[in-house]
């Protein structure tokens, strides 16, 4: 019997990060989401409109607390069954979460036994890694690379794949990079895990800036791809509403639907009513409140396609969608001391790559609004004139 060794509890590398760094950069190119307010919501999910000088959220909290049937059992329903339209499954095949992390350990500790293997993307969101790790599975990588233009190859799954395989764990759009995977790739990878009998589980909380169940689509939700397939979101990203913590998983396997639905009375049982609802009110309008990303996400596309014309020591492969995107550093340079010195002498923060697994890189936020974005490309620019051009901060080892 094949042993299994305990993983201790460690923080993440990420996490850590951002924690470390501290807040107020002037030109701030390093944020994680984009944040919507209650009040943007045009209505209660009675259809009865928000007053435009109320504050934030006060009168819908107010008609939700008043209303004379909100239970737990009513506010899910309501929720599951808008998930349900919106992916264009049934409500038995949506299992809903706290937030899109849970959702990780959720389907994980659903459908994983110690002694499992996973196959898991890289680079990517590190929990999709580290759970499974936590809970006993033995974990394989396949590489995403900037000279593939980011793009899952499936060669590379087909020979690391084994009997004992149970889940592939991949992200579309890609974190870090926003590069869309094709409903064609989707379903080649699903088949190939077919074979061994595992399921494709997807962290898409950034799939609602390009949301589409098309078949022409240039990407769509893998529980729509494949009937082995897991599709996971949430109400932070694309809808702007972090602090919901509202998730959730959809899969048309039936054998998996049915284990997702046991795994909440292992964490939290029943999900807080009242946020239950007000994400039910989000996701009846989630095409419109994903616009504001996409308006801005699309501006900064071309602030970074019109820099990076006049800008040649750095490589790019520009997002499908969403508003992250990754640049490629000149050989040699280190993407700490890099986002070090940009920060300490322009006032200028992005995300190096090295805690997204993706070295050498640095993460753009291209929702910063066009004229931050503007003026901290151009002190990127000036950045690397005072590494290139002198000794500079420390470069990595070559």
């Amino acid at each position: 019997m094949r042993a299994i060794v305990p993983v201790p509890l460690r923080p993440l590398d990420a996490a850590s990060w951002a924690s470390s760094v501290a807040p107020g950069a002037r030109f701030d190119l390093s944020q994680d989401s984009l944040v919507c307010h209650l009040r943007d919501l045009d209505s209660d999910d009675q259809g009865a409109p928000v007053p435009d000088d109320a504050p934030d959220g006060r009168a819908r909290v107010t008609w939700l607390h008043g209303a004379p049937r909100l239970t737990w059992l009513d506010a899910e329903a309501a929720l599951a069954a808008v998930v349900a339209r919106r992916y264009g499954v049934q409500p038995g095949q949506v299992t809903l979460t706290l937030g899109a992390n849970q959702a990780i350990i959720h389907a994980l500790l659903a459908v994983l036994r110690p002694g499992d293997h996973v196959v898991v993307e890289r680079p990517t969101y590190e929990p999709l890694f580290r759970v499974p790790e936590m809970l006993g599975a033995s974990v394989s990588r396949i590489d995403r690379r900037f000279e593939d233009g980011w793009q899952l190859v499936p060669e590379r799954l087909a020979k690391v794949l084994t009997s004992r395989t149970r889940v592939v764990v991949l992200t579309n759009l890609h974190s870090p990079s926003g590069v869309a995977c094709s409903p064609r790739t989707l379903a080649e990878i699903a088949a190939l895990a077919a074979r061994v009998g595992a399921l494709v589980l997807v962290d898409e909380v950034l799939l609602d800036f390009a949301f589409d169940l098309d078949q022409s689509a240039a990407c769509r939700p893998a529980c729509i791809v494949a009937d082995n397939a897991i599709s996971f979101s949430s109400t932070s990203k694309g809808l702007g509403l972090p602090s919901l913590r509202i998730g959730w998983l959809v899969t048309r396997d039936p054998d998996a639907a049915r284990d997702l639905k046991i795994a909440p009375d292992y964490l939290h049982a029943r999900l807080p009513a009242t946020t239950a609802r007000l994400a039910a009110a989000a996701l009846g309008q989630a095409d419109e409140l994903a616009q504001r990303g996409v308006r801005l996400a699309a501006a900064g596309r071309r602030v970074v396609e019109r820099w990076s014309q006049g800008e040649p020591r750095v490589e790019c492969v520009l997002p499908h969608a969403g508003f992250h995107m990754l640049l490629r550093l000149p050989k040699g340079i280190s993407d700490q001391a890099f986002a070090t010195h940009l920060r300490a002498r322009y006032e200028t923060q992005v995300v190096p790559g090295g805690v997204l697994e993706a070295p050498g890189h640095v993460r753009l936020n291209l929702a910063a609004g066009a004229p931050v974005l503007e003026q901290g490309l151009a002190n990127l620019s000036a950045a690397l004139d005072d590494l290139l051009l002198t000794d500079g901060p420390p470069r990595a080892a070559a």
